[in-house]
Protein backbone atom coordinates (compact mmCIF):
# COMPACT_ATOMS: atom_id res chain seq x y z
CA UNK A 1 0.00 0.00 0.00
CA UNK A 2 1.20 3.28 -0.79
CA UNK A 3 1.89 5.78 2.27
CA UNK A 4 -1.51 7.58 3.41
CA UNK A 5 -2.25 10.85 1.52
CA UNK A 6 -3.25 11.96 4.81
CA UNK A 7 0.18 11.86 6.17
CA UNK A 8 0.68 14.04 3.50
CA UNK A 9 -1.85 16.50 3.32
CA UNK A 10 -1.59 18.62 6.32
CA UNK A 11 -4.91 20.75 4.92
CA UNK A 12 -8.02 18.69 5.33
CA UNK A 13 -10.83 20.15 6.26
CA UNK A 14 -13.11 18.81 9.07
CA UNK A 15 -15.84 17.80 6.41
CA UNK A 16 -15.10 14.32 4.97
CA UNK A 17 -15.12 14.66 0.36
CA UNK A 18 -17.74 11.54 0.83
CA UNK A 19 -19.80 10.12 3.74
CA UNK A 20 -21.62 7.38 3.22
CA UNK A 21 -24.08 6.35 6.67
CA UNK A 22 -25.76 3.14 6.15
CA UNK A 23 -26.17 2.61 2.96
CA UNK A 24 -28.77 0.12 1.24
CA UNK A 25 -29.73 -0.42 -2.31
CA UNK A 26 -32.21 -3.30 -2.22
CA UNK A 27 -33.75 -4.42 -6.08
CA UNK A 28 -36.70 -6.10 -4.89
CA UNK A 29 -36.31 -8.80 -2.17
CA UNK A 30 -32.33 -8.77 -2.81
CA UNK A 31 -29.99 -6.24 -0.60
CA UNK A 32 -27.44 -5.69 -3.12
CA UNK A 33 -25.75 -3.34 -0.94
CA UNK A 34 -26.30 -3.72 3.31
CA UNK A 35 -25.34 -1.10 6.05
CA UNK A 36 -22.42 0.41 4.16
CA UNK A 37 -20.42 2.95 5.93
CA UNK A 38 -17.36 4.86 4.26
CA UNK A 39 -15.46 8.28 4.76
CA UNK A 40 -12.58 9.83 2.73
CA UNK A 41 -10.67 12.78 3.19
CA UNK A 42 -8.78 14.85 0.52
CA UNK A 43 -6.67 12.61 -0.89
CA UNK A 44 -7.24 9.45 0.72
CA UNK A 45 -7.68 6.29 -2.27
CA UNK A 46 -9.88 3.50 -0.95
CA UNK A 47 -10.39 0.69 -3.40
CA UNK A 48 -13.83 -1.56 -3.37
CA UNK A 49 -13.44 -5.26 -4.04
CA UNK A 50 -15.52 -8.35 -4.16
CA UNK A 51 -17.12 -11.03 -6.41
CA UNK A 52 -19.45 -9.76 -8.86
CA UNK A 53 -22.81 -9.30 -7.48
CA UNK A 54 -21.36 -7.90 -4.12
CA UNK A 55 -22.39 -4.25 -4.67
CA UNK A 56 -19.17 -2.40 -5.39
CA UNK A 57 -21.02 -0.70 -9.10
CA UNK A 58 -23.86 -0.73 -7.11
CA UNK A 59 -22.25 1.92 -4.22
CA UNK A 60 -20.94 4.15 -7.12
CA UNK A 61 -23.61 4.61 -8.71
CA UNK A 62 -25.45 5.44 -5.67
CA UNK A 63 -22.56 8.29 -4.45
CA UNK A 64 -23.11 9.56 -8.21
CA UNK A 65 -26.29 9.93 -7.74
CA UNK A 66 -27.69 7.66 -11.02
CA UNK A 67 -29.34 4.82 -8.79
CA UNK A 68 -31.64 6.10 -5.51
CA UNK A 69 -30.10 4.55 -1.97
CA UNK A 70 -33.03 2.79 -0.38
CA UNK A 71 -32.25 3.64 2.52
CA UNK A 72 -29.16 5.47 4.09
CA UNK A 73 -27.60 8.91 3.83
CA UNK A 74 -24.92 9.96 1.45
CA UNK A 75 -23.13 13.49 1.36
CA UNK A 76 -20.25 14.88 -0.93
CA UNK A 77 -18.23 17.19 0.88
CA UNK A 78 -21.52 17.97 2.84
CA UNK A 79 -24.16 18.33 -0.49
CA UNK A 80 -26.72 15.29 -0.91
CA UNK A 81 -25.48 13.24 -3.34
CA UNK A 82 -27.61 13.40 -6.80
CA UNK A 83 -27.77 17.27 -5.84
CA UNK A 84 -26.08 19.60 -8.42
CA UNK A 85 -23.90 20.70 -6.00
CA UNK A 86 -22.29 17.35 -5.19
CA UNK A 87 -22.51 16.25 -8.83
CA UNK A 88 -20.07 19.45 -9.54
CA UNK A 89 -17.71 18.04 -7.24
CA UNK A 90 -17.16 14.14 -8.69
CA UNK A 91 -15.65 12.98 -11.22
CA UNK A 92 -17.00 9.77 -12.52
CA UNK A 93 -15.83 6.90 -14.68
CA UNK A 94 -18.19 3.77 -14.48
CA UNK A 95 -17.81 0.71 -16.92
CA UNK A 96 -19.73 -0.06 -20.06
CA UNK A 97 -19.60 3.23 -20.83
CA UNK A 98 -22.22 4.25 -23.18
CA UNK A 99 -22.61 7.84 -22.81
CA UNK A 100 -20.24 9.17 -25.31
CA UNK A 101 -21.81 10.57 -28.39
CA UNK A 102 -20.41 8.29 -31.18
CA UNK A 103 -20.05 10.39 -34.35
CA UNK A 104 -18.28 12.93 -32.68
CA UNK A 105 -14.31 12.60 -32.28
CA UNK A 106 -13.37 12.32 -28.63
CA UNK A 107 -12.07 15.78 -28.48
CA UNK A 108 -15.29 16.87 -29.36
CA UNK A 109 -16.78 15.01 -26.87
CA UNK A 110 -15.05 16.27 -23.91
CA UNK A 111 -15.34 19.67 -25.16
CA UNK A 112 -18.87 18.73 -25.30
CA UNK A 113 -19.03 17.51 -21.17
CA UNK A 114 -16.69 20.62 -20.25
CA UNK A 115 -19.33 22.52 -21.55
CA UNK A 116 -22.35 20.55 -19.66
CA UNK A 117 -20.13 21.17 -16.43
CA UNK A 118 -20.17 24.72 -17.06
CA UNK A 119 -16.96 25.38 -18.05
CA UNK A 120 -16.45 28.36 -20.39
CA UNK A 121 -15.19 27.29 -23.92
CA UNK A 122 -12.47 29.25 -24.07
CA UNK A 123 -11.02 27.46 -20.62
CA UNK A 124 -12.69 23.99 -22.16
CA UNK A 125 -10.02 24.30 -25.08
CA UNK A 126 -7.46 24.92 -22.65
CA UNK A 127 -8.44 21.98 -20.28
CA UNK A 128 -8.59 19.85 -23.20
CA UNK A 129 -5.81 20.27 -24.59
CA UNK A 130 -4.07 20.05 -20.75
CA UNK A 131 -5.41 16.43 -20.64
CA UNK A 132 -4.67 15.81 -24.09
CA UNK A 133 -0.73 16.08 -23.11
CA UNK A 134 -1.11 15.00 -19.92
CA UNK A 135 -2.84 11.58 -20.98
CA UNK A 136 -1.06 11.45 -24.06
CA UNK A 137 -4.43 10.93 -25.65
CA UNK A 138 -3.26 12.59 -29.70
CA UNK A 139 -3.63 9.15 -31.76
CA UNK A 140 -7.45 9.19 -29.58
CA UNK A 141 -9.23 12.46 -29.70
CA UNK A 142 -9.51 13.13 -33.33
CA UNK A 143 -11.21 9.66 -33.74
CA UNK A 144 -14.53 9.53 -33.89
CA UNK A 145 -15.78 7.44 -30.96
CA UNK A 146 -17.56 4.80 -32.59
CA UNK A 147 -14.25 4.38 -34.59
CA UNK A 148 -12.45 3.51 -30.92
CA UNK A 149 -11.43 0.14 -29.15
CA UNK A 150 -12.74 -0.01 -25.30
CA UNK A 151 -9.36 0.77 -24.03
CA UNK A 152 -9.53 3.75 -26.41
CA UNK A 153 -13.04 5.03 -24.59
CA UNK A 154 -11.95 3.95 -21.23
CA UNK A 155 -9.08 6.87 -21.50
CA UNK A 156 -11.45 9.52 -22.96
CA UNK A 157 -14.03 8.74 -19.48
CA UNK A 158 -10.92 9.09 -17.67
CA UNK A 159 -10.17 12.04 -19.23
CA UNK A 160 -13.74 13.40 -18.99
CA UNK A 161 -14.19 12.71 -15.06
CA UNK A 162 -10.82 14.55 -14.47
CA UNK A 163 -12.42 17.86 -16.33
CA UNK A 164 -13.69 20.47 -14.21
CA UNK A 165 -11.17 19.85 -10.99
CA UNK A 166 -13.86 17.66 -9.01
CA UNK A 167 -12.68 16.68 -5.27
CA UNK A 168 -13.75 13.02 -5.88
CA UNK A 169 -13.15 10.77 -8.73
CA UNK A 170 -15.56 7.50 -8.72
CA UNK A 171 -14.17 4.70 -11.29
CA UNK A 172 -15.41 1.44 -11.71
CA UNK A 173 -12.68 -0.98 -13.21
CA UNK A 174 -10.33 1.94 -14.52
CA UNK A 175 -7.68 0.04 -15.79
CA UNK A 176 -9.66 -3.07 -16.73
CA UNK A 177 -8.93 -2.49 -20.84
CA UNK A 178 -5.86 -0.39 -20.68
CA UNK A 179 -2.60 -1.43 -21.49
CA UNK A 180 0.64 -0.83 -19.40
CA UNK A 181 1.45 2.45 -20.42
CA UNK A 182 -2.22 3.95 -20.20
CA UNK A 183 -2.61 2.38 -17.10
CA UNK A 184 0.75 4.31 -15.53
CA UNK A 185 -0.40 7.67 -17.22
CA UNK A 186 -3.63 7.17 -14.99
CA UNK A 187 -2.20 6.68 -11.60
CA UNK A 188 0.41 9.48 -12.90
CA UNK A 189 -2.06 11.54 -13.13
CA UNK A 190 -3.76 10.96 -10.04
CA UNK A 191 -0.93 11.35 -8.52
CA UNK A 192 -0.47 14.88 -9.98
CA UNK A 193 -3.76 15.71 -7.71
CA UNK A 194 -2.59 15.13 -4.51
CA UNK A 195 -6.36 16.23 -2.67
CA UNK A 196 -8.54 14.17 -5.17
CA UNK A 197 -10.03 11.78 -3.15
CA UNK A 198 -10.39 8.23 -5.06
CA UNK A 199 -13.14 5.75 -4.41
CA UNK A 200 -12.67 2.60 -7.29
CA UNK A 201 -14.09 -0.83 -7.67
CA UNK A 202 -11.61 -3.16 -8.97
CA UNK A 203 -10.45 -6.86 -9.29
CA UNK A 204 -6.88 -5.90 -9.93
CA UNK A 205 -4.22 -6.19 -6.96
CA UNK A 206 -1.61 -3.85 -8.37
CA UNK A 207 -4.69 -0.95 -8.37
CA UNK A 208 -5.71 -2.07 -4.89
CA UNK A 209 -1.73 -1.82 -4.00
CA UNK A 210 -2.23 1.53 -5.44
CA UNK A 211 -4.92 2.81 -2.50
CA UNK A 212 -4.54 3.59 1.31
CA UNK A 213 -7.54 0.88 2.09
CA UNK A 214 -9.05 -1.95 0.60
CA UNK A 215 -12.72 -2.57 1.76
CA UNK A 216 -13.91 -6.39 1.10
CA UNK A 217 -17.58 -6.75 -0.25
CA UNK A 218 -19.24 -10.28 0.14
CA UNK A 219 -21.71 -11.53 -1.92
CA UNK A 220 -25.09 -10.75 -0.73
Amino acid sequence: MRRSALAVEQQVTSTAVLAVEGLVRRFGARDVVHDFDLELQAGERAALCGPNGSGKTTILRCIAGTVSATSGRISVAGRPAGSRDARRLLGVSLSQERSFYLRLSGRDNLLFFAGVRGIARGEALRHVRGLEEELELAPIVGKRVDRCSTGMIQQLAFARALLGTPQLLLLDEPTRSLDSAATERLWRAIEARPGLAVLIATHREDDVGRCDRRIDLASP
